[in-house]
């Protein structure tokens, strides 16, 4: 599964978990930020919100942390 499957089956089954985590991760990695935005620019909240950078890292580190979900599916 690539890292979109993973996130619509993610987000499709577990929708609960998925968001919870997901605001977790971006709490976390917003406040790991310095100044400035992985893309470059100044890192406010408004910005985070609307940068595809920023989300795309949330989304990916949001579905590793659930890939014990996905591991638990595919057993079945």
């Amino acid at each position: 599964m690539n890292i979109q499957q993973k996130l619509d089956y993610l987000q499709t089954n577990f929708l609960g978990e998925w968001l919870k985590i997901r605001q977790e991760v971006e709490n976390e990695l917003s406040d790991r930020q310095t100044m400035f935005c992985i893309c470059g620019r100044l890192a406010t909240g408004f910005h985070e919100r609307g940068c595809r950078k920023f989300q795309k890292k949330v989304a990916i580190e949001t579905v590793k942390r659930l890939d014990n979900l996905l591991l638990k599916e595919v057993k079945k």
